[in-house]
This record gives structure tokens, C-alpha cells and sequence, in this order.
């Protein structure tokens, strides 16, 4: 909703990659209506998928206008959160005031349950430097991010999970990207949640003109990337097909939106060894591939 004139105020919406959906049918208000502040004081918690493509819906309206959007209004608690996941190091808003030093959140031991927002470059030299950082750091901090689900088969699966999907923000989007990763609490249950995400070209168009057709809907050909060893690139591609197997092995959740399209494999309730899927068309348009990979316990 907008109240004022160049203000948007945003909803409640943050809390959940689903919930998501309704930020991104705003996104076209931002151009239509001149936006230029996001009113924040609605927002009463923001999970690492929402604060990834926030960062996104910035990053394309600063190359789309040639200006930065505002935060306004923004909860002490969220603020506070957004400066420790360093989600203000990248300069697609006007920063508002800094927090005071001591209102910041720690960055001791107890606080190492994060992998701070860190951008994929689409050059594959710098890529490939930057996802062995982000491992690194990882693997030092698995034992934090894991606490609840941890024993060294959890780390070295999220370690190939890393690898593989930001490998394909510079094989496939011909884009940049951002990965961000967190264990929290919500709703007394505890979760992982691991995010990257970037604005480029997308999944169907990665793909032929043959295999877009042969699947059909955006849906079924991402599905069928999950479940079988197709590849828009490579002749015999694995990426996301090991990944959804780790996925299932670990018994968890895989999100994966690209533009109008996307697919959730749930694991993690009960079911048998077959996941049980959501597919769905016809969504707002987002750009590029949006993935959410999820552990709850």
C-alpha cells in the first residue's frame, strides 16, 4: 500500500519465502507510482530470503532509474539484524542513519550461526575465489549453523550444495548474485535457511529452444533440472539434480523460483523418499533464479 506520495509502505511480508510473493507483486508499484522510500514500520521479522531479494529489487531499480531507493522507518530489531548480516555494504540504498555502537549485535562466538550476505560475482576467476571464502567460512562456523542437525556428513553436504548452486550464478544467469545463510528460531521451531539468488536471465533461458519446448511449462522443466541430469550448459549437467539429492538425504526443504515460475520438494514431514512437490505458473515476474534451501528440527 502507499499512504504517501513516494512512499511505500511495506507489509508484513518478510517473514517467509512464500509470503514473498506478495512483495514482489509491489515491485511494479515502485515504478508506477515513482516510488522512492520503502516504509519499514510494518515489518516485524525478515528472514534471509526476503532480505536477499530486497537487496535484488534494489540493485535493479538503481540500474533501471539511475537512483537509490530508501529505507525508512525501520524496526530497531530489523535494523540491527540487516547491519550485522551486512545487508548495507552494498550501496543499492540510501543507507539510512547508523545504528549506534551500542545498539549493534554482537559478532562473538555466539552469533556465528550466520554466513553474512555475500555477492557471487558472474566472472568466473572471481567467482570461483569468493565461493571458496564463503566455504571456508563455512566450515569454520558449521558447528554454529548446524547445532541442531550437526555431524560432519550435514557440513560437507551444505559444502557441495554451496559450491554447486553458486557455481551457476556464473555458468548460467550472466549476472551476480548473493548468498546468505542462517539458523534462527521462528515459531518455536529452529532453521536453516540458505539463500542465493541473483536477477539474470533465469532457468528457461538457459535452456534450448528444444528443451523448452519438450517440457512445456517453466514448472516442469525446473522440476525435471531437479530430478534428472539435464543441463543448459553442459551436456551432462548434475548441478541441480546433486543438489536435490542432498536435499532429500538431509531430509529438508528446496525453493527454487525463477521468473514466473517455481518448485518446492518438501522432505522434512514424514513423508516416503518421494518428495512431496508444489509447482506453480503464471506468477508475478521476478528476474533471474531465486533459491531457498531449508533444514527445520
Amino acid at each position: 500500500m502507499c499512504n504517501i506520495k513516494g512512499i511505500l509502505v511495506i507489509p508484513d511480508k518478510l517473514n517467509d519465502i512464500y509470503a514473498f510473493d506478495s512483495i514482489i507483486s509491489l515491485e511494479k508499484e515502485i515504478y508506477v507510482k515513482s516510488i522512492h522510500t520503502l516504509d519499514m514500520s510494518s515489518v516485524s521479522f525478515i528472514e534471509p530470503y526476503s532480505m536477499t531479494n530486497l537487496l535484488l529489487i534494489a540493485r535493479r531499480y538503481l540500474k533501471n532509474t539511475g537512483n537509490r531507493l530508501k529505507l525508512t522507518q525501520i524496526p530497531l530489531p530489523i535494523h540491527q539484524y540487516l547491519t550485522r548480516m551486512n545487508f548495507f555494504k552494498y550501496p543499492v540504498f540510501d543507507e539510512p542513519e547508523p545504528l549506534d555502537s551500542k545498539k549493534m549485535l554482537s559478532r562473538s562466538t555466539l552469533s556465528k550461526r550466520i554466513l553474512e550476505i555475500t555477492e557471487i560475482p558472474n566472472l568466473e576467476r572471481e567467482s570461483v575465489r569468493v565461493i571458496s571464502q564463503a566455504v571456508s567460512l563455512f566450515r569454520r562456523r558449521g558447528a554454529y549453523i548446524l547445532k541442531h542437525w550437526f555431524c560432519p556428513d550435514t557440513v560437507n553436504y551444505f559444502v557441495t550444495v554451496i559450491s554447486e548452486v553458486c557455481q551457476n550464478v556464473f555458468e548460467h544467469s550472466m549476472d551476480s548474485g548473493f548468498l546468505a545463510l542462517q539458523t534462527y528460531t521462528y515459531n518455536r521451531e529452529n532453521v536453516v535457511r540458505l539463500v542465493i539468488a541473483d536477477s539474470g536471465i533465469g532457468i528457461e533461458e538457459s535452456f534450448s529452444a528444444e528443451q523448452k519446448r519438450t517440457y512445456g511449462t517453466g514448472s516442469a522443466l525446473i522440476k525435471n533440472a531437479l530430478t534428472a541430469p539435464i543441463s543448459g550448459k553442459r551436456e551432462f549437467g548434475y548441478g541441480l539434480c546433486r543438489v536435490n539429492s542432498i536435499i532429500k538425504e538431509m531430509k529438508g526443504n528446496l525453493f527454487i523460483r525463477s521468473d514466473r515460475s517455481s518448485v518446492a520438494f518438501v522432505y522434512n514431514k514424514g513423508y516416503s523418499d518421494n518428495a512431496y512437490s508444489f509447482l506453480k505458473d503464471d506468477l508475478e515476474p521476478f528476474s533471474g533464479t531465486q533459491i531457498s534451501i531449508s533444514l527445520y528440527g
